[in-house]
């Protein structure tokens, strides 16, 4: 307890307790941000300032009084209880400026960088009531100190209203950076300086080299080079072949063009966190869906790669990863629950991030990415898409990456990278649970973006948001620059495809077995109506149940799909027929009223065939057999296809031979029937054979139907 702030506390609470506006404080004998807001609170009240907040805002500053030797009153208590409060001798509060005071106000005038004149001008008042420090801290580097104080000497006037003085405390921070923006600003010759990266402080921004003889802006850059991790050596104003080495450094770091000349494109990358977002980008990340055309559309643009959500409202599809790498893109995987995604409501909230959240998270992210195929080696970029604070960075982002890493490395070899300012970004990484970063510069707001150096790590800087392209090829896209660290998807494998598309399709038809997944292996299960089989595989590793290449083709019928597409004429004369059926027999083909499932399968499937087909076996049984067949990119070169079979034999009894006989005998007028493939896989569906005769009923409305409008719906 500090026995000169705790007589502040009470000196204020006993004077202005009570008197509209002020700001009570605890009496503790401890600096902190409410002895700071009862102070200025105070001084709010004796300057007649109509409604004190405790913020020394626009309105204080233009009615603070200057003080100096000679000075009487309450105002001049507080300065000298916020002398106290700041680290400072002054007298006890005596209400008078007398010599005590003068030494403590010098004291702090040389700390900050001033001129010790004795004399505290509103600048110096507002610099005094804060709790910023104006002496070197523990964890803090002199020669940004240096810098600090340089610019309260030569440039405070521009900035101190809207950002209050620097603090002297050597560490680089939201206040230094800002304020370095204002000194660059008030150099370019704007008379009043606002903060702001925009056009007229882009036209009016330098172009400067070795050897350059504008001073000023030299000592700006060695400053910002500085700050940024790469030092030009002494604040002297030169650019000599130092300076240069470190600018070409500096934009290496930045994949911007090394040429060690300074115009717009390195100022602003060493200015703001975003640098000019006019500069040209090799990558993108948006929420549309990428076609054909549209990718290459941007690869004609210059785009190497682009970055899609895994899940959510706009989860990328195989048809999209396909299309990206057919036009020789790279794929990049962002991962951020959103839709119906669980906790999607919560996911900008720091609520959402908690070691168990982690955990989920990765396994969902694990299914989303296997299901599409990627690497197992593939970078995913969990998003933390808010201005998320460093004390919050410690108590939830980070257990959230130890635990998403954890389970990323027990079920997968998937690897976290994450998406988030340039702090937490570092933070994580410095923590060891991501090894690369994605950062959201464009988010020049965030605090975690302000007077920050981008990751080592960084391997995606996104930074502006535009749209491109017209009519259909339409898009908003975040410009993205990639530094080369991360080469993205470049290539599918297809090694657990065959898998993934078994599962979908088994869970289309709710089938649920668990016998084994290996390729061109038959599993067999029964049920009371019928033998099932399932087989999956690729290319030269598939023999399917039942050749239907040799079967006649008015026992078979296929149905093309692409881009996740059945053919409309086909789609449509299916949904018409069920649309026909009664109530009863639409229930025969499942509750929801709806070809949904077969939908499902067709957008896993993306680019492919569906094949139904019918056969007699040996002893007479009926076999109905689905034959999925989907075609992968692995890269824009090589084209793979992915197998997966599920075979139906119908044994005949004694209760069912007379409806079997019936669709055997009509089995041919099905075949001729447009859109048989999507109402059989509906009837299976909806009726899987586990549910006994209601699948033959189905089968038979089928033939029925056909029997009796055949020429209606061929």
């Amino acid at each position: 307890m500090d026995q000169k702030v705790l007589m502040t506390q009470v000196w204020l609470n006993n004077t202005y307790m009570g008197r509209n506006g002020y700001i009570n404080c605890d009496e503790d004998g401890a600096t902190g941000n409410g002895t700071i807001a009862s102070l200025i609170s105070a001084l709010q009240i004796e300057i007649g300032i109509a409604g004190p907040t405790g913020e020394f805002g626009p309105a204080t500053a233009a009615a603070c009084p200057t003080l100096q030797s000679g000075a009487m009153g309450n105002e001049v208590k507080i300065l000298q209880g916020a002398l106290w409060c700041k680290g400072f001798s002054s007298a006890d509060l005596t209400g008078t400026f007398d010599s005590d005071t003068i030494s403590g106000v010098n004291q702090f005038q040389l700390e900050a960088g001033f001129i010790a004149n004795s004399v505290v001008t509103p600048k110096i008042f507002k610099g005094i009531l804060s709790t910023d420090a104006v002496v070197l801290i523990s964890n803090g580097d002199p020669r940004i100190r240096e810098i600090q104080k340089k610019l309260n000497k030569k440039y405070s006037d521009y900035f101190w209203k809207d950002l209050n003085i620097v603090p002297c405390d050597g560490v680089y921070g939201r206040n230094t950076c800002n304020a370095l923006l204002y000194a660059f600003q008030a150099a370019e010759g704007i008379t009043e300086p606002n903060g702001v990266f925009g056009p007229m402080t882009e036209n009016l921004t330098p172009l400067i080299s070795r050897w350059s003889d504008n001073t000023e802006f030299v000592l700006l850059l060695q400053y910002l080079l500085y700050v940024n991790g790469f030092d030009p050596g002494d604040f002297d104003g030169g650019f000599g072949y130092g300076v240069e080495n470190k600018v070409i450094a500096f934009q290496e770091m930045m994949a911007l063009d090394t040429d060690g000349i300074v115009g717009l494109s390195t100022w602003a990358a060493l200015l703001v966190s975003k640098g000019n977002v006019n500069r040209s980008a090799n990558a993108v990340d948006t929420t549309y869906r990428i076609s054909p055309a549209r990718a290459s559309y941007l690869k004609d643009m210059g785009i190497n790669y682009v970055g899609r959500y895994l899940s959510g409202y706009w989860p990328v599809t195989l048809i999209e990863i396909d299309s990206i790498l057919t036009a020789g893109l790279h794929f990049i995987p962002i991962f951020e629950r959103s839709g119906s995604d669980e906790n999607a409501g919560s996911v900008t909230e720091i609520g959402y991030f908690t070691s168990a959240q982690g955990t989920k998270d990765a396994l969902y992210a694990i299914e989303k990415a296997d299901r599409l195929g990627l690497p197992r080696a593939t970078i995913i970029y969990f998003a933390v898409d808010f201005d998320v604070y460093d004390y919050e960075v410690e108590s939830n982002i980070i257990p959230y990456f130890s635990a998403l890493k954890t389970a990323l490395s027990q079920n997968s070899d998937y690897q976290a990278g994450i998406y988030a300012s340039r702090s937490a970004c570092k933070k994580v990484a410095n923590a060891g649970h991501t090894v690369a970063s994605y950062v959201c510069d464009m988010s020049t707001g965030f605090s975690g973006n302000i007077g920050q150096t981008i990751p080592s790590n960084w391997a995606f800087d996104q930074y502006a948001e535009v749209t491109v392209g017209q009519g259909w090829l339409a898009m908003d896209v975040d410009k993205v620059v990639a530094s080369g660290r991360d080469n993205g998807v470049d290539a599918v494998t297809v090694a657990n495809l065959p898998r993934v598309l078994c599962e979908y399709t088994l869970e289309s038809l709710h089938l649920t077995p668990t016998l084994g997944w290996a390729n061109d292996v038959t599993y067999a299960f029964t049920t009371p109506a019928a033998d099932i089989e399932y087989k999956m595989g690729i290319s030269g590793e598939f023999t399917p149940i039942i050749d239907k290449d040799g079967l006649p083709s008015n026992n078979k019928a296929t149905l093309l799909i692409n881009n996740g597409r059945f053919d409309e004429v086909e789609f449509s004369s299916a949904q018409s027929i069920f649309d026909s059926m009664n109530a009863s027999n639409k229930m025969i083909f499942g509750d929801s009223g709806t070809l949904q499932p077969v939908v499902s399968i067709a957008n896993t499937v993306e680019h492919g065939s569906m094949t139904v087909a019918f056969k007699i076996d040996d002893t007479g049984n009926l076999q109905v057999d689905l034959q999925v067949e989907q075609d992968i990119h692995e890269s824009s070169t090589d084209t793979e296809t992915v197998y997966v079979e599920v075979c139906y034999t119908i044994k005949k009894n004694s209760d069912n031979s007379n409806e079997l006989n019936q669709i055997e005998v009509g089995i041919i007028a099905l075949a001729g029937v447009f859109g048989l493939v999507v109402l059989v896989v509906a009837m299976l569906a909806g009726a899987p054979f586990s549910a006994g005769g209601t699948a033959i009923a189905g089968l038979l409305v089928l033939v029925g139907l056909a029997s009796a409008e055949n020429s209606n719906l061929k």
